[in-house]
């Protein structure tokens, strides 16, 4: 998972405090890797694109970021206006564009011009946070998820750390994502096998004892470790060895296995009656 900053989490008790510690340990990282003002005269600027519908808002942004490495080339009022300019030949830019409008559209354009071009920053503006469009944003490859009502200093500390590699998210898509990932460790732990277990039956009309038995031969058992492990005579394993072989058109063990490798599910078990 990707290093993510918490700048403004989703209302919850106590919200205010939680937030002016989120903000004051934000400021410091931000301050932490800020260059010194010789190295400001140095930085080149950062070709920066602005996609705000908005026109007030948009000339707003623009002032404001005119004083910055990331004076916007181009100011946009949609997505269409400047894509053509961060195609794979246009190296590092920065794309600061509204999601309130069609966020599922710009999600879909941020992951392909992710695709196009790996130096692309994506920011992501908008109104008020909402869970499942913060976590399509993450996953279409989106740098940074701000909310409009963040502060200038926020806003340009914040294209500093993407710039740097870091990601700014709302925290609470932290707590969705380990929580996502949770549930799915607990269900593959819930269906992982505990022991002897059945399987469902393969292609060939296999019986699920055939089945395992069939296993059995592609871990290379002898007849007499399958009797012992599920408590059957040899003789009887030989009668189901004969069945696997006549069902898969094998004509020795050592075929039944390399068959078993290529048609039995990857998921591992032992048998049940």
């Amino acid at each position: 998972m990707r290093n993510s900053y918490d700048l403004d989490s989703l209302p919850h008790p106590g919200a205010s405090s939680a937030k002016d510690v989120a903000y004051s340990r934000y400021m410091e990282l931000a301050r932490s890797v800020e260059p010194s003002s010789a190295d400001h005269a140095a930085i080149r600027p950062i070709r920066t694109f602005l996609v705000e519908p908005n026109a007030l808002l948009r000339e707003g942004l623009r002032r404001i970021l005119s004083e910055t490495v990331y004076a916007p080339s181009v100011a946009a009022g949609s997505l269409d206006e400047v894509s053509s300019q961060c195609g794979p030949d246009s190296g590092t830019v920065v794309l600061i564009a509204d999601a309130s409008r069609d966020h599922e559209e710009l999600c879909r354009q941020t992951k392909l011009l992710k695709e196009q071009n790996p130096n692309a920053k994506v920011i992501m503006l908008v109104e008020q946070y909402d869970l499942a469009n913060v976590l399509t944003a993450f996953r279409s490859g989106a740098d940074a998820y701000l909310k409009k009502t963040i502060s200038y200093e926020v806003l340009v500390k914040s294209l500093d750390l993407v710039l740097l590699g870091e990601a700014i998210f709302p925290g609470a898509i932290l707590d969705l994502l380990r929580d996502q990932e949770a549930r799915e460790e607990q269900s593959k732990q819930a269906s992982a096998p505990e022991g002897p277990q059945e399987l469902s039956p393969p292609a060939k009309g296999l019986s699920v004892r055939e089945t395992v038995i069939l296993r059995c031969l592609m871990d290379g058992d002898s007849n007499k470790i399958i009797a012992r492990k599920f408590d059957i005579t040899e003789a009887t394993v030989k009668v189901h060895v004969k069945a696997i072989l006549r069902k898969i058109q094998a004509k020795n063990r050592t075929q039944a296995a390399i068959w078993a490798a290529s048609h039995l599910s990857a998921s591992r078990g032992a048998t049940a009656s």
